[in-house]
């Protein structure tokens, strides 16, 4: 419920900002690297899990708008909604089997800009995600279910993202912005036959982690 009504203020405080300023929108694509970090590991059937040194990074893509309201010459907030797959890889030393998860989110991250210096600019602030879809493959081949899948991972996601960029020119921008999110991805308690937790200690704790590197072009430049 709270990163519904997170979406909803935004949502609002954007709808009101747009009303006093004339945006600039630009179609924005382009491609992510991203992982998952375990912050707490724990113990489950006796073994201490996880190990980060199992998890590897995973190639993804994401596109969507970017619409940019001007405050001042120097400052500006940006609106971008976007869908990315991102996920991670999981190497065959851990199960004997290597596998990928992709996790496809709707993101909307609404950013502070700072542009310091002529073209270039800096960018900070939250974003909310939704997720619309889990798959795990392995050997190539999807494994699992999206009702069993759906059970596992957490819906939505609220991360913080730094990001700097380029406008090449009036049309043309290049932007990168890097995510860190604060609510873990698995949403499940693992528990034996008889609904005992296996888990000695607090719940484990999975957080993403992506690069984005994205091309925008204005289809709108007052």
């Amino acid at each position: 419920m709270r990163p519904l009504m997170l979406t909803a203020l935004l949502l609002m405080a954007a709808a009101s900002v747009s009303a006093q300023l004339r945006p600039k929108i630009s179609l924005s694509a382009g491609g992510n690297v991203s992982t998952v970090r375990w912050y707490n590991p724990f113990e489950l059937n006796g073994q201490t899990i996880p190990s980060n040194e199992y998890d590897e990074t995973a190639f993804g893509f994401q596109g969507g708008l970017s619409v940019e309201f001007p405050v001042s010459s120097a400052f500006g907030i940006v609106v971008s909604p976007t869908f990315s797959r991102r996920g991670f890889s999981t190497n065959e030393e851990l199960s004997g089997v290597g596998s990928r998860v992709r996790l496809d989110y709707f993101d909307l991250p609404v950013l502070f800009r700072f542009a310091p210096v002529g073209r270039f600019f800096i960018e900070a602030g939250p974003a909310i995600s939704y997720m619309a879809r889990a798959e795990t493959i392995e050997e190539g081949e999807p494994v699992g279910n999206d009702e069993i899948l759906g059970e596992l991972y957490n819906d939505f996601d609220l991360s913080a993202v730094l990001g700097l960029g380029y406008d090449v020119n009036e049309r043309l921008t290049l932007n990168l912005r890097a995510f860190h999110g604060f609510l873990t991805v698995i949403d499940t308690q693992f528990t034996d036959g008889n609904g005992e937790s296996l888990v000695n200690g607090s719940e484990p704790k999975l957080l993403n982690q992506s690069l984005q590197l994205s091309i925008q072009y204005a289809i709108l430049n007052p």
